[in-house]
């Protein structure tokens, strides 16, 4: 994401699906939804959540983890470049049933923001969509668990895709990695 004018909504994910379009500077209004308890064998305890996050240097070198929170069943984390001009927010939730998981963001999401997802080869049920105002989101789910990953340009512009798709392949590898 060297060059990218990508952003990211200012607010993390809570524990939710839905996103609101807005700038950078608003946080990003949400709907809370109701999280299924998991079982230990199948996914981390809360406190193994922050490994399901990519690591700043996944995105580029000059970025830092700025916030992030654990939740019940997740984790959200919120990324800023050196700059401080381009901002990343994902929001990784474990549930037992990731693939019907994955469906349900994607179609809130769409249904919020207006848009389609188009399918891409990332974990189960992938998909990409530019939303207004810039806003670019990647949802997928990996194992037990989903992830929306949340790009928003101050200029408007969207994330190159293959940008995004990059930084969601890692998440993926992440999440892979972190729950079993």
């Amino acid at each position: 994401m060297k060059k990218s004018k990508a952003v990211v909504f200012g607010a993390a994910v809570v524990l939710s699906v839905g996103i609101a379009g807005c700038s950078a500077d608003q946080a990003s209004s949400s709907k809370e939804t109701s999280v299924a308890p998991t079982s230990a064998a199948s996914s981390p305890v809360a406190s193994d959540y922050a490994k399901l996050l990519i690591k700043p240097s996944d995105i580029d070198s000059d970025w830092t983890l700025k916030t992030s929170k654990a939740e019940p069943n997740g984790i959200t984390g919120v990324y800023g470049n050196g700059a401080g001009t381009e901002k990343i927010s994902t929001a990784v939730i474990v549930r037992e049933n990731a693939a019907a998981a994955a469906a349900a963001a994607k179609n809130d999401v769409a249904q919020k923001a207006g848009a389609a997802f188009t399918p891409i080869d990332i974990g189960v049920d992938g998909g990409i969509m530019n939303g207004p105002g810039g806003s670019t989101v990647v949802v997928f789910a990996e194992g037990g668990a989903f992830a929306i990953i949340e790009f928003n340009s101050k200029t408007g512009e969207h994330v190159p895709a293959e940008v995004a798709i990059a930084i969601a392949e890692k998440q993926d590898t992440a999440i892979k990695n972190g729950v079993k």
